[in-house]
């Protein structure tokens, strides 16, 4: 394993400096964002610019003078730092980069939705000796480094994350985080055992790092404009769940999180692993391990129907519309427009309405929808047993800023949600980790302090909290049917 980069730092925390602060990136599948952030994770203006990898064809390269542009534009900002204190980087996740055996890159972007590597599932399976494919084909990384090999007749020198990628070209060293190298890990085998079987050196999967560790620092040469950037240290950081949890301060024993993005992603912690059907376990941190994943519904279905119905693609139109519905008896929709992840994990189960009389309006569907999702959330963390973890659920990402969608997801799930402040949470998180590793922190739960202290509470109407228990009970109802058809 490698050994972390230490910063010299007092024996003593260091005090925060007014002019200094941490430079996050976050790149995402919609946006790459990057903002200013200090030690006490409040964040400078956002800049937001098209996520490179929505480019058709994009490549590793393409990425790279991207988020080389957007770091530009941040350190030439007026009111910028003086001192930038790190680098810290963040983003989407199963997106890989292959480096041949010479270390250079290859053209191909192996983004989260590629199904490279489904062909290989059995061999994988057999490596890890188990009977059962289904988790090990597309998306799962040994699959895709074994398509690799069969596609270019020898092994690649290193598959890596997006992020770790971008973490090697800014210090040239390879490494990963401890949670994606956890998807890797089996009771019963190790990654390099596993890695043999397949015929794979152990380093094609860099070795882990703790995210709160520092890698290394930028090297020579960097493009025009960064010449600041030169010997700044560079977190490890890891993907944009792990940091939004610990942006917006839900990384705790009995903590529940609800990220509400283009999709949904939701998990608790606990200090001992769990396996509930249907959820993804991995070591969070040290001590913690987190339950859950990801949706592949959320503000994504609001904008689908804004984008059929109301000639926008803004999810907020679609909460616009549901204000205006005055039926006593909405619609019920499943809104599963394309089909579902955690935890049913079944990419046929489709979208319906149920219920339907003649009066209903376009403002009485949209209101179905957005009630739908929430019901569809709910259902998810009961069916895993989630939702009994702790006694708020905390929000961030894009949907924390609809006051609507936050209000009615408290009144479904019957709990109180603790909303961060700024929405932004991965770039808050991906900061923070930084700041732990300089000695800002002297652990990730100090880090979350204040964090917590500037998040908005919204409480559930008791009205409401009865109104979506009877629907919840149709609800799933017709979900176990859909399920079972």
């Amino acid at each position: 394993m490698l050994t972390p980069l230490r910063i010299d730092a007092p024996s003593e925390l260091p005090r925060s400096d007014p002019d200094a602060a941490v430079l996050a990136i976050d790149l995402g599948s919609a946006r790459l964002k990057g903002a200013w952030v200090r030690s006490d994770g409040r964040l400078g203006p956002v800049l937001s610019v098209d996520s490179p990898v929505r480019v058709p064809r994009q490549t590793p390269e393409g990425v790279w003078q991207a988020v080389n542009g957007l770091m530009a534009a941040l350190l030439h900002q007026a009111d910028a730092p003086a001192t930038v204190q790190a680098l810290a980087l963040t983003g989407l996740t199963r997106s890989h980069v292959f480096l041949d055996p010479e270390g250079q890159e290859d053209v191909r972007l192996v983004l989260w939705d590629d199904p490279y590597g489904e062909a290989c599932a059995a061999q994988v399976a057999a490596a890890y000796g188990v009977p059962e494919t289904r988790s090990f084909g597309a998306f799962h990384p040994l699959a895709r480094l074994v398509q690799w090999r069969h596609d270019h007749a020898h092994a690649p020198r290193a598959m890596l994350e997006l992020k770790d990628w971008l973490n090697y070209r800014l210090t040239g060293v390879l490494a990963t985080d401890t949670v994606v190298y956890g998807r890797l890990w089996s009771d019963t085998v190790t990654v390099a055992q596993v890695l043999e079987r397949l015929g794979m050196a152990a380093s094609s999967i860099p070795a882990p790092q703790a995210a709160e560790t520092i890698l290394g620092r930028v090297q020579a040469p960097l493009g025009k404009g960064l010449e600041r950037l030169l010997n700044v240290p560079v977190a490890v950081s890891s993907f944009d769940t792990w940091c939004a949890t610990l942006g917006m301060g839900a990384i705790h024993e009995g903590g529940v999180y609800d990220i509400s993005g283009t999709s949904e992603a939701m998990g608790a912690f606990y200090a001992q692993p769990r396996h509930p059907p249907g959820a993804v376990c991995l070591q969070w941190t040290h001590t913690l391990w987190h339950v859950g994943g990801p949706c592949q519904t959320g503000l994504g279905t609001l904008a689908w129907f804004a984008r059929r119905f109301l000639e926008t693609d803004d999810p907020a139109a679609t909460l616009a519309a549901a204000r205006q519905s005055t039926a006593s008896e909405p619609p019920l929709c499943l809104p599963y427009v394309s089909g579902e992840r955690m935890p049913w994990w079944d990419a046929d189960l489709s979208a319906s309405f149920h219920g339907v009389r003649g009066h209903h309006t376009r403002a009485d569907f949209a209101r179905a929808v957005v009630e739908g999702l929430a019901l569809a959330h709910r259902a998810a963390l009961d069916e895993t047993g989630l939702r009994t973890a702790g006694g708020v659920i905390h929000m961030g990402g894009g949907g924390s800023r609809l006051p609507d969608w936050c209000q009615t997801r408290a009144d479904a799930f019957a709990m109180p949600f603790l909303v961060d402040e700024n929405a932004e949470s991965a770039l808050t998180g991906a900061a923070l980790a930084a700041s732990v590793a300089l000695g800002y922190h002297p652990t990730l739960s100090c880090a979350q302090n204040a964090v917590r202290q500037r998040s908005r509470r919204v409480v559930p109407d008791p009205a409401r909290v009865c109104y979506f228990e009877e629907r919840l009970t149709m609800f799933s109802q017709l979900l176990h049917q859909a399920l079972h058809t």
